[in-house]
């Protein structure tokens, strides 16, 4: 087998293995952030930068989140069109990586530094394959137009200036039907990390004392 075969059945395995994790990708972190809870040991000094980083990833998200149509179901429903403005003129996955910013900031949230490993990890392994399987669809569906944009604008750098596509409007009401779950979720688990850590949830310290 020739090494441009190999490539190519490399690239497709990571594609269906992409596609596969994708509806389940929710799944992953709510039981990896269930085990981080149990076992969290919160500190102020790393409770406080990580709420700052949640914040700054929830910001991004709200950005991103406001300039599309629908992005929660499976790939197919969610691409209605190749959005190119608001931070997708910058990089082309920002809730990827707002997603990344909150992760990170939650296991600060924790308190535990292997935590932060543990996500990072997931994370390239995750979303890696879901990111090749997402652009091996975009470019099926939107062909050339999506190459241009990939040619242009970096997966998680930052393209100055902003690349010049279609242009798409910023929707509050997008927001508000889509991103407010995510909203509450993030209030949610902060507040029971706080509780985990400095309120009355500290009793499961005798639960989980290694």
């Amino acid at each position: 087998m020739s090494a441009g075969r190999i490539v190519e059945s490399h690239s497709s395995l990571v594609t269906v293995i992409g596609r596969k994790l994708f509806p389940y990708r929710g799944l992953v972190w709510g039981g990896v952030g269930f085990l981080v809870f149990c076992l969290a040991r919160p500190c102020w000094s790393l409770f406080s930068y990580g709420l700052l980083l949640v914040l700054g990833g929830e910001i991004l998200r709200l950005w991103g989140v406001g300039y599309i149509k629908n992005y929660r179901g499976d790939m197919e429903s969610e691409v209605c069109q190749l959005v190119t403005s608001g931070p997708y003129a910058y990089m082309r996955n920002p809730l990827y990586l707002a997603n990344g910013i909150i992760g990170i900031g939650i296991t600060f949230l924790s308190g535990l530094w292997w935590s932060t490993v543990l996500f990072l990890l997931l994370f390239v392994v995750l979303y890696g394959t879901i990111v090749k399987a997402e652009e091996a669809f975009l470019e099926e569906r939107f062909q050339d137009k999506y190459r241009l944009y990939r040619e242009c604008v970096p997966a998680f750098g930052w393209r100055l200036p902003p690349y010049r596509g279609e242009k798409q409007t910023f929707s509050w009401r997008i927001i508000l039907k889509e991103e407010v779950t995510t909203l509450v979720t993030l209030f949610l688990v902060t507040l029971l990390f706080y509780w985990r850590g400095f309120g009355f949830l500290r009793l499961l310290d005798r639960l989980f004392f290694f």
